[in-house]
């Protein structure tokens, strides 16, 4: 199974509310109307500019390690084999948000905005990771009815630089996926093109699976912790929304 999905920027956009939050400004009832403004403007750049389209392959649970693996740089220990070894799914996948945004926000710095432009590159990082959990749900979606109903499964994205997986497995990601057909590439150092895009593994299994704790020793240079908001959101949230996004198979 491959599969190229397009969604709107309306359902990838994250909210007022969650813009807020990010800027450290969670649970007040009247925020600077300076600060509001620049959320209410870079949210609007963001529908009308966001290109969010991604694509996603099945790929064989057994055979992961031919794809993380990748150039050996890997830490020895790590939660990602641990919890793909238990998937009941796997699919390899990259999406982007398009070039238009980090133009938006550069030209707004060049210009004598920073404050937009800073604003605009928050809620692009926020769209991103939206959009990682829209792909890996609609690949959940997409899995057989008696898969998706033998038990209550969930989908999670895992991704290279993260959690013990050498950024330079991008390569051999990139390799099997073939995503520039999204216009999604890889430079010299392994950075995809555009910035604001997002690749790695979709794993679908019980919830449980995915549960680890964050004690590694690669944790302690982590400074976002990002496993445990994707977590937290995995158990709160289920981001199906099939009516909203248009899919093309390839």
């Amino acid at each position: 199974m491959r599969e190229v999905i397009r969604f709107n920027a309306e359902e990838v956009a994250p909210t007022a509310l969650e813009m807020l939050e990010n800027q450290g400004m969670a649970g007040r009832h009247n925020p600077p109307a300076r600060i509001r403004r620049l959320v209410d403007s870079a949210l609007e750049l963001f529908r009308q500019l966001a290109e969010p389209r991604g694509v996603l392959q099945q790929w064989p649970v057994s055979d992961y390690e031919t794809v993380y693996s990748g150039n050996g740089l890997n830490s020895p220990e790590g939660p990602v084999p641990m919890i793909v070894s238990k998937a009941d799914a796997l699919a390899l996948f990259a999406a982007t948000l398009g070039n238009a945004l980090i133009a938006k926000s550069s030209e707004l710095f060049a210009k004598g905005e920073p404050a937009l432009g800073f604003m605009l590159d928050a809620v692009n990082s926020s769209g991103v990771e939206k959009l990682g959990n829209l792909v890996a749900n609609r690949f959940l979606e997409l899995l057989p009815a008696e898969t998706r109903q033998s038990k209550e499964l969930k989908a999670q994205y895992y991704s290279p630089g993260h959690c013990g997986w050498h950024l330079s497995g991008q390569a051999r990601l990139f390799e099997l996926l073939r995503p520039e057909e999204i216009g999604v590439s890889l430079n010299s150092s392994y950075v995809m093109q555009p910035a604001k895009s997002i690749s790695g593994f979709l794993v679908v299994g019980a919830r449980h699976i995915h549960k680890f704790r964050p004690s590694f020793r690669f944790c302690k240079d982590c400074k976002e912790h990002k496993c445990v908001q994707r977590l937290a959101i995995l158990e709160n949230t289920n981001f199906f929304a099939p009516e909203k996004a248009g899919r093309e198979s390839a």
